[in-house]
């Protein structure tokens, strides 16, 4: 069983993004960065990820579209939204194409953890690796 999830960040803020990394990878996780859907894209197929977490309001791309991208490909890859603003409609979309998770920015570390968690567990459950 692998004992890891592999998480891809993505988000417009660079700092945001590599500070997140950080405190993922310090609590064992590995992680990858991207600061646009289209960096996201190439990342996922250089690299096996669990899990896709993608800020929603993005320039050029934003988290619903790459959402629908990475299904297309990736489909056995979770996709979380994280937002800072409120971005209903498409938050409210993703939920109905498929998002079982939003967190809002700033993150409450304790309930990322515990959501991360519970995706190991079934991870681990069911042998799901790319």
């Amino acid at each position: 069983m692998d004992n890891t999830l592999s998480v891809l960040i993505v988000d417009d803020n660079p700092s945001a993004a590599i500070s997140l990394a950080d405190v993922l990878e310090a609590k064992g996780f590995t992680t990858f960065t991207a600061i646009s859907g289209k960096r996201a894209l190439t990342i996922l197929e250089e690299q096996s990820v669990d899990l896709l977490l993608t800020d929603v309001i993005m320039p050029e791309m934003n988290g619903l579209e790459l959402y629908r991208l990475t299904k297309e490909k990736h489909f056995k890859v979770d996709t979380w939204f994280m937002t800072a603003y409120a971005a209903d409609e498409l938050i409210q979309q993703g939920m109905q194409e498929g998002i079982r998770t939003v967190l809002n920015k700033p993150l409450d570390m304790d309930l990322l953890f515990s959501f991360l968690n519970s995706l190991l567990h079934i991870k681990g459950q069911t042998g799901n690796s790319q």
